[in-house]
């Protein structure tokens, strides 16, 4: 079993084979491919990010630590203003600084989100090698690249099949001994 190191290097390796690939596919389509140097980095990205990302499922891997910390600022996002105008509205807190009820808004937004977050991974869909490591999740994954490029990029296609390409390079990684589950549904 391949751990991050091993996933990213694999995922550096057979970025430019997929590429190739890529390629030689939309050529025998008849679809001009020559993307752009930002275009190709994009597609790296996504690539190189979803050959790690099934492993959001294991308890104690270094993505699953940063997916929660960078989720956080959603939860920021979501809840500080809700929770700073509550508090604001409580008449023996007014006499406490605005700053100090801001970072405390904060504080909770950010519990309450580490909480959310725990729960949802502790679903038993994200135990280990579970639904992350399957040909769904890729596809879920690769479809919702596509669908947040599709509106700004002409290369939306190009960057959904580099995301579920770079999970399917993962799954071949963990189950190259066994190959008939890198085509697992769930």
């Amino acid at each position: 079993m391949p751990n991050l190191v091993a996933h990213l290097r694999i995922g550096m390796i057979s970025y430019p084979i997929f590429l190739l690939i890529y390629g030689i596919v939309a050529k025998l389509l008849g679809y001009e491919f020559s993307p752009a140097p930002v275009e190709i980095a994009i597609s790296y990205a996504v690539f190189i990010l979803g050959s790690d990302l099934p492993d959001l499922d294991s308890s104690n891997a270094p993505l699953r630590n940063f997916t929660k910390s960078i989720s956080l600022a959603f939860a920021i996002y979501v809840f500080t203003a809700f929770i700073y105008d509550k508090l604001g509205a409580i008449e023996q807190l007014s006499v406490v600084p605005k700053e100090i009820v801001l970072a405390f808004s904060v504080a909770i937004s950010m519990l309450i989100g580490l909480g959310l977050i725990n729960l949802f991974l502790s679903l038993p869909i994200f135990s280990h090698r579970g639904f992350a490591h399957s040909v769904t999740f890729a596809a879920i994954y690769g479809f919702l690249v596509y669908l947040f490029a599709s509106p700004k990029s002409s290369s939306a296609i190009f960057f959904g099949i580099s995301a579920f390409s770079g999970v399917m390079v993962h799954m071949i990684a963990d189950y190259i001994g066994n190959p008939a589950k890198i085509f697992k549904l769930y």
